[in-house]
């Protein structure tokens, strides 16, 4: 073995590490899992294998030692029949798998040993000798005193025998035991029942997660349940009983059922290419709709006192504004969101999650346009303060996009302290700041909030003629007079009008619901059923007229990071 590329392994460690942690929140559990990961795949190089993605090999591995982990903590006692030697039923020829397979299939080598050791003493002593001592028909046939005509049907019987014992085995398992599936759970509505969402979704609950999945497609008794994850029913009943009680599952019978709507990566992929395929047919002529209300905008005096980041911040969000209210105008003739929360088992929220088969890369960069990442959007975001300063309230409005505005973003500062601390640049009230948080005067923390244009450096000549910089909002302030004309005026007209204008075209987008199971069909109402339709659309469309420049926003279409923000001031105290 090259001494180099084991010590090359060694480099992901920390990688490895921080993977690890990620899903047993235990640092010991996550040591000997990257110990157990790093052994595994010194003995792969060590037998020849060649690994072209370590990082990727890596990966791969460690998942599967901790699927492993997840099983064995849950599993029933298994007998090992270790005086079987090992044995391996035809199939792939070894250099023909990848390093990954040759691993699951020695797993699976100990459910061949039981099976074989099961056999009848005519059929298993053929195949031992002949398979794994290496015996020619005619040997076993001497020593055994019969005709080899009866070695080799003898042979035959017993290799279909365990051919057919182990695919029985197999499918006694559903793909969640062995290839767990990842599942993210949303909730709104009153959550009075306490469901804590955020367990749910931790990576180290996968059993609780593709529980959900299992009991999806069709009620499940706890025995089927148990036997499909190859887990012990005894630890499958109490997270059962839990998800019951978090009104995230229901009982039929003696069977149970997941009793919110899953979105599968696959509808996501389809709705994402049906969304992305409309917005590129009608961008053109929808921007050139949206771009004579954009320039109601840009008549504004207000517009005209802004420096050209506020601007652009001002328009990528009245771009958003419009589109995604006019798309939330057409849904509403569609849909029907009326009795949403009044369901079959009384619960008081509402729930639905989207399904993965693998983790998802999240990125926040304009050049990152294959994914559904770059089109997600959220939103809008209201944050309020009332009665602050000389003002009944002041309000931020915002959305969530890949290329611009994250709620992540205004970390170390909470929501309300970033619309405090935006007030107090905007009013030139620095002194402010320490006391909403200290730490905005950190550089890092100043760097990043650069980065996302929030704010920026604006020369200020001291009496002795020496410049020097000075920090300035770059999210734009509206008064409640401008507020009012942009909301009520602007905004409500030229949200009836595309409506009017593109009806036909906003409807294509709901033309593909989600297909939920028969089980279910009366327990979730009709419009989350297009919980995935125009969720890609808005943000597509914006895309389509920042690259094509039918969008007039510079600063959107050299692909810098605007945000989709606006604060507005409330009516003076007197």
């Amino acid at each position: 073995m090259n001494s180099n590329n084991e010590m090359h392994l060694f480099d992901y460690g920390e990688y490895l590490l921080k993977l690890a942690l990620s899903k047993t929140n235990n640092f010991e559990q996550a040591e000997d899992l990257v110990s157990e990961t790093l052994i595994s795949a010194i003995v792969a190089l060590e037998n020849g294998t060649k690994i072209e993605n370590p990082k990727t090999y890596l990966s791969g591995i460690l998942n599967h030692k901790f699927n492993d982990f997840l099983r064995s903590k849950y599993s029933k006692p298994v007998i090992s029949y270790g005086v079987i030697p090992d044995f391996e039923i035809a199939g792939k020829e070894e250099g023909q798998e990848t390093a990954l397979e040759k691993i699951i299939r020695k797993e699976n080598e100990e459910n061949v040993r039981r099976i074989i050791a099961q056999l009848s003493k005519n059929y298993r002593e053929v195949l031992v000798r002949h398979f794994i001592h290496g015996q020619d028909l005619q040997s076993i046939a001497d020593e055994l005193d019969v005709n080899a005509n009866t070695v080799k049907s003898r042979l035959n019987t017993a290799r279909m025998n365990v051919k057919a014992k182990l695919e029985n085995e197999m499918e006694k398992y559903e793909k969640q035991s062995y290839e767990p599936e990842l599942l993210h759970v949303w909730v709104y509505g009153e959550t009075e029942t306490g469901c804590p969402v955020s367990y749910i979704n931790n990576s180290s609950h996968l059993i609780h997660q593709n529980i959900l999945i299992m009991a999806y497609k069709k009620p499940l008794t706890i025995t089927e349940l148990s036997q499909g994850l190859g887990i012990s029913a005894a630890y499958i009943e109490p997270i059962v009983e839990e998800l019951i009680s978090y009104d995230l599952m229901a009982r039929k019978g003696d069977k149970v059922y997941t009793s919110f709507i899953i979105i599968t990566q696959e509808e996501k992929d389809n709705a994402y290419d049906h969304d992305k395929a409309l917005a590129e047919k009608n961008a053109q002529k929808m921007w050139c709709e949206l771009e004579t209300y954009l320039d109601r905008i840009r008549q504004l005096d207000c517009y005209k006192k802004m420096n050209e980041r506020q601007k652009a911040s001002l328009i990528q969000f009245s771009a958003i504004f419009i589109i995604h209210e006019a798309v939330r105008e057409i849904s509403a003739q569609i849909t029907s969101e009326l009795d949403t929360m009044k369901v079959l088992h009384d619960a008081k929220w509402r729930g639905y999650a989207y399904g993965f088969q693998t983790s998802i890369d999240y990125k926040t960069d304009w050049d990152y346009v294959t994914g559904h990442t770059l089109c997600k959007l959220n939103g809008p975001h209201t944050v309020i303060i009332g009665q602050y300063k000389n003002f009944e309230d002041i309000r931020l409005y915002g959305y969530d996009v890949a290329a611009g505005w994250t709620y992540s973003q205004c970390w170390p500062l909470n929501e309300l302290q970033f619309l405090q601390m935006c007030y107090a640049l905007y009013a030139k009230e620095e002194s402010d700041i320490p006391l909403i948080e200290p730490r905005f005067f950190d550089t890092k923390v100043i760097e990043n909030y650069e980065k996302y244009n929030f704010i920026g450096k604006e020369i200020d000549s001291d009496n002795s003629g020496e410049g020097h910089y000075t920090q300035v909002l770059n999210i734009p302030v509206l008064s409640y007079k401008d507020r009012e004309v942009l909301f009520k005026t602007i905004f409500h007209e030229s949200i009836l009008d595309f409506c009017k204008k593109f009806h036909s075209e906003l409807e294509e987008l709901f033309v593909k619901p989600v297909e939920v199971p028969n089980h279910l069909k009366k327990l979730i109402p009709d419009y989350m059923k297009y919980q995935q339709c125009a969720d890609a659309f808005v943000m597509a469309l914006l895309y389509q007229g920042a690259w094509n420049r039918w969008y007039k926003n510079e600063f959107a279409s050299n692909n810098e990071p605007v945000p989709a923000m606006i604060i507005c001031l409330g009516k003076e105290l007197k």
